[in-house]
């Protein structure tokens, strides 16, 4: 399973929505500006994680449009009426504080861009003086930044003066940004603006039982998944960062409760919407975001990672497998659908989908999230400590330490080649039958020592480019998913992948049909 094709699929999609004959600003998606910041995070992450090449002219166009579209008082990102193209188009949307954030944070993480710096400065400090001490954000400031009208947009509103309101959609979705910022930079400004809107989102967005929030799924409450994930994101990473358990707890408890049995089903199929359905498709269920998949998948490798939850890296591997490699345009999709001209676009991409497991499309901003999922997922296959290599996730890696690569034929078969000997641990899926999981090690059979969901093979038992294989069968099981509409699906599963469904959706299908169904 190599990971890397599918990234690369992804940079050259991200780098086709740039329009030329829009100076290279990002088009087809829902708006410019925060397209735009999505688009430096993602390829910035792409360039570090697997080497993508960003042309130098493009890399040069996009930074004149971020200084264009982030010419105002705030440094905010927000479609800027000097550009024709954008007349009629222009309001101020407190969404673009994330994606404000992610393009500066990037540009100074791997550019050491003073400009990103001071402008991410400005934009902070406009973001606490504009934030009241109630988690709401002051109407009057906000629009002195640009002097443009606020968005419309209820999910995006600046909250109330009193009592409760969702503001996932904006300020939350920044936290991981700031975090991120912060890191890069140890600006006590930055920590202390997080610290504000990570101790409102603690208290207002979470339950300390890691119930869903009934006031975020209240059919009147026009929420956003995307946002509601990425405020939890951001409520970890705030945790972690500054060793306050309380975060951490909250989070992993709200990931095992609300998210799992309420938001991401096991197919990998999340709503666009909570709360309030706003945009359905035809049969009464919301749309599908793959984003939101995405999201869902990173806040379990990130628990998976730092509270030694590794039962959660089952749960990564499922979202990938199962929805987000499905869920992408890949040159298999020319052959199948010859009918259908693809355009450079498209290829690599992925979209809002229409049906509930079907209708592959590019939305830019979908492409940079999941995108950005899978550079962090890509980058975790593995991990390298003192105490030695640990294999996370069974994905093709390779590197100056391991040959890393997957097969699944009538079995599953996982070979890492060490190029140094050390300790050596090879995760076990919890669903593969115990009773059928080997293990080799320069072809011989070795006994299976497991410790902490791991497969264990000491140092002594290796040497310079040593290769251990672990294989297990791959059980066939079926389960079915009710849709908040009430229709049901059945799947077929072989593994952590999906093999068959029924009813099919259409068109540009996520998966074949059930074996024996027309």
């Amino acid at each position: 399973m190599d990971l890397r094709h599918r990234l690369h699929l992804a940079g050259r999609s991200l780098l086709a929505i740039l329009d030329r004959e829009t100076h290279f600003l990002p088009t087809g998606g829902w708006q410019v500006s925060h397209d735009l910041g999505r688009w430096w995070d993602a390829v910035l992450r792409l360039e570090d994680s697997i080497g993508f090449k960003i042309p130098p002219e493009l890399e040069q166009a996009s930074l004149r449009n971020l200084r264009t579209l982030t010419d105002n008082a705030a440094s905010m990102l927000i479609n800027n009426p000097a550009i024709p193209q954008l007349e009629g188009k222009c309001q101020l949307t407190l969404h673009n504080f994330r994606e404000s954030l992610i393009a500066f944070g990037g540009l100074i993480k791997w550019r050491d861009n003073a400009w990103a710096r001071e402008s991410a400065m400005k934009l902070v400090r406009a973001m606490n003086d504009a934030l009241r001490p109630n988690g709401s954000l002051d109407v009057a400031k906000i629009k002195s930044w640009s002097g443009l009208p606020l968005t419309t947009d209820p999910s995006h509103a600046a909250g109330s003066s009193e009592g409760w309101f969702d503001c996932t959609a904006t300020t939350g979705r920044s936290l991981e940004a700031l975090v991120w910022l912060f890191e890069s930079t140890h600006e006590p400004e930055i920590h202390h603006l997080a610290d504000r809107i990570a101790q409102h989102h603690l208290e207002h967005t979470t339950n300390r039982d890691g119930s869903m929030r009934s006031e975020i799924i209240d059919p009147e409450n026009v929420g956003h998944n995307h946002s509601y994930l990425g405020t939890l994101r951001g409520l970890l990473l705030f945790g972690l960062l500054t060793k306050k358990e309380e975060y951490v707890k909250f989070v992993e408890a709200t990931y095992r409760n609300a998210v799992r049995q309420h938001i991401v089903m096991e197919s990998g199929w999340t709503p666009h919407d909570l709360g309030k359905l706003r945009f359905p498709n035809d049969e009464g269920d919301p749309l599908n975001d793959p984003a939101s998949s995405g999201d869902s998948a990173q806040l379990a490798l990130w628990l998976a990672l730092h509270t030694g939850a590794v039962d959660l890296f089952d749960d990564v591997e499922r979202i990938v497998r199962a929805r987000l490699l499905p869920s992408q345009i890949t040159e298999d999709d020319i052959q199948k659908y010859p009918e259908h001209d693809f355009t450079e676009r498209e290829i690599g991409a992925w979209g809002i989908c229409v049906a509930s497991h079907a209708t592959k499309s590019c939305t830019p901003d979908i492409v940079a999230s999941v995108a950005h999922t899978l550079c962090d997922v890509y980058n975790h296959i593995y991990t390298k400590s003192k105490a030695g290599i640990s294999v996370n996730l069974h994905f093709d890696q390779e590197d100056d330490d391991v040959t890393i690569h997957s097969t699944r034929d009538h079995r599953a078969k996982l070979s890492v080649r060490i190029k140094q000997p050390c300790d050596l641990k090879i995760r076990l899926p919890r669903w593969a039958p115990r009773e059928t999981i080997e293990i080799t090690v320069d072809g011989t059979k070795s006994p299976l020592r497991i410790e902490g969901g791991f497969a264990r093979i000491a140092r002594d038992k290796l040497r310079a480019n040593s290769e251990a294989v672990l294989s297990y069968e791959l059980p066939t099981r079926m389960t079915e998913e009710r849709m908040p509409s009430g229709k049901s699906y059945r799947f077929q599963w072989r593994g952590d992948e999906i093999t068959g469904i029924d009813p099919q959706d259409g068109p540009l299908t996520f998966y074949p049909s059930m074996p024996n169904q027309s």
